[in-house]
């Protein structure tokens, strides 16, 4: 006898059969790989370096500026490392007594040095480049921007900020939906009434103009995007979840789980929850594509955080130089960003397709 196939297999197999949603699980898994990779690629510090008989690994510390978008965090972790040697053999700044790797090579003080393929980050200035277009200066492949910053390094650290504005706000967003939709659905009367009725009115916000207005009352800062986005952004998750869960609640194992007398909370986690969340996939795939969209467009209008290296800043620079010629600071990140929304978008229409029960084999 064939044994029965699991239900994560099946969403697996219909997946593997959807064209466009492969295309969009390729490209979001190359987008994944290039955030992560980005601090080892584009950076101004050498992956392995030997000096003064000791090895060093500079550009592994870069991960704490690339991926802790908290400045108070980030300063902590710095602090630890400096203090008391929580990451050995990184190779902070006090090695080199306040220069640069790159000196350190000049003058012939590394025994071992092997370094990124761009040897430029994303906030370093080159000030004999500046406004070069694509193929004009064999350093920079893509060109630079107005102030000598390297534009392809630019935009492989700017995947960085992508997923991490994604994968917070969606993280907080669906945390937040669907605990509130679980509750909802599962206890229903009072609580489901007065909870759908504060979504109706979440629901009424515009985040767009919400996420204005803190920014005009805190610093321009990614973590303020990430926040006001993951707590307006979950009413769809909560109304799918809560939809399922009215559904799941009435089911037959269920009723045998309460009538075993299972607390409630054992109940909704371990019976009722892993059977109303397949739809939550569909949503997260989606609500990502949004907030990067919502970050690339507030980046572009001056209401981005400047200090990071945002593709909507880059585009919002390009554009008072496309009369210069210097269209490459445009194309680029807007091809970035057109990418990123589509390998999304078509993630989510696949993700929904295989979940969909109508959609026979």
């Amino acid at each position: 006898m064939k044994p029965s196939e699991s239900y994560g297999a099946r969403i697996w197999r219909k997946l593997k059969g959807h064209h466009s949603g492969m295309a969009g699980l390729v490209i979001v898994v190359l987008l994944a790989l290039s955030s992560f990779s980005a601090p080892l690629v584009a950076n101004d510090k050498p992956i392995v370096a030997s000096y003064r008989g000791s090895l060093y690994f500079p550009a592994l510390a870069t991960y704490v500026d690339s991926w802790v978008p908290w400045q108070s965090l980030r300063y902590e972790l710095k602090s630890l490392e400096l203090t008391e040697g929580w990451f050995p053999l990184s190779g902070h700044y006090a090695v080199l007594e306040g220069r640069s790797w790159k000196e350190a090579r000049a003058a012939g003080e590394l025994s071992l040095d092997l370094w990124p393929l761009i040897e430029w980050s994303p906030t370093q200035f080159d000030r004999d480049s500046l406004k070069k277009k694509p193929g004009e200066d064999p350093e920079h492949l893509l060109g630079t921007d107005d102030q000598g910053r390297d534009v392809l390094s630019r935009l492989l650290h700017g995947t960085v900020v992508a997923m991490l504005v994604g994968v917070i706000a969606m993280s907080i967003s669906s945390a937040i939906g669907i605990t509130l939709g679980l509750a909802a659905g599962f206890f229903g009367k009072g609580i489901d009434l007065v909870l759908s009725r504060i979504t109706e009115i979440v629901m009424c916000f515009p985040v767009f103009f919400l996420i204005i207005a803190v920014i005009a009352f805190l610093e321009p800062s990614i973590v303020n995007i990430m926040m006001v986005l993951g707590f307006v952004g979950w009413t769809r998750i909560f109304r799918l979840v809560r939809g399922e869960v009215l559904k799941v609640r009435s089911l037959d194992y269920v009723a045998a789980a309460q009538a075993l007398g299972l607390p409630a909370w054992r109940v909704m986690v371990r019976h009722v929850l892993p059977n109303a969340i397949s739809p939550v996939f569909v949503a997260i795939a989606f609500g990502v594509a949004n907030a990067v969209l919502a970050e690339t467009s507030l980046s572009f209008l001056g209401f981005g955080d400047t200090s990071v290296p945002s593709w909507g800043e880059t585009v919002m620079q390009g554009r008072s130089y496309v009369s210069q010629g210097l269209w490459h600071l445009t194309i680029f990140p807007g091809l970035a960003i057109f990418v990123t929304l589509t390998g999304f978008n078509l993630l989510g229409q696949g993700l929904r397709d295989a979940m969909d029960p109508k959609l026979r084999d």
